[in-house]
């Protein structure tokens, strides 16, 4: 198995970036022991809807077209397989909307409410096309 240094160098800040904001929030006294249920789907959505838009959307295509041509073995290389990766992405910004929604939650909620509404109603949207689909093939399968 060939050792990949920027995946590891950025693993390793994933972790060191989340003990530097665990610290700070425990310091500042905005660390809590629980997340409400509805607040807990409320982040899920969020994460899901960030996680969607950086990874696959149009309007943020230019951005992974950055990354595009890159050496796979450079840190640019590594940054468009992480964007293009939503598993990777999902990582990333479920530990930044957890680090806004304890750190400004008169602030994140607001953020955090809209990335979810946003995210349901994609998925509403998904699951209708997937109906209309279903529908069409049962029509050409009737003729």
């Amino acid at each position: 198995m060939k050792f990949h240094f920027w995946y590891t160098f950025l693993s390793i800040f994933l972790m060191a970036l989340g003990s530097v904001g665990y610290l700070w929030l425990s310091a500042n006294g905005r660390l809590v022991t629980w997340v409400p249920l509805a607040d807990f789907f409320l982040m899920a959505f969020a994460v899901m809807r960030l996680v969607r838009l950086f990874t696959y959307d149009i309007i943020t295509d230019f951005i992974r077209g950055w990354f595009v041509g890159a050496e796979p073995d450079s840190l640019r290389g590594t940054l468009g397989a992480l964007i293009n990766c939503p598993w990777c992405t999902g990582m990333w910004f479920a530990l930044l909307v957890v680090f806004f929604y304890f750190a400004t939650p008169n602030i994140a909620w607001y953020v955090i409410l809209v990335l979810a509404l946003s995210a349901l109603a994609t998925s509403l949207q998904i699951l209708a096309n997937l109906i209309g689909w279903g529908a069409e093939l049962k029509k050409k399968q009737a003729q």
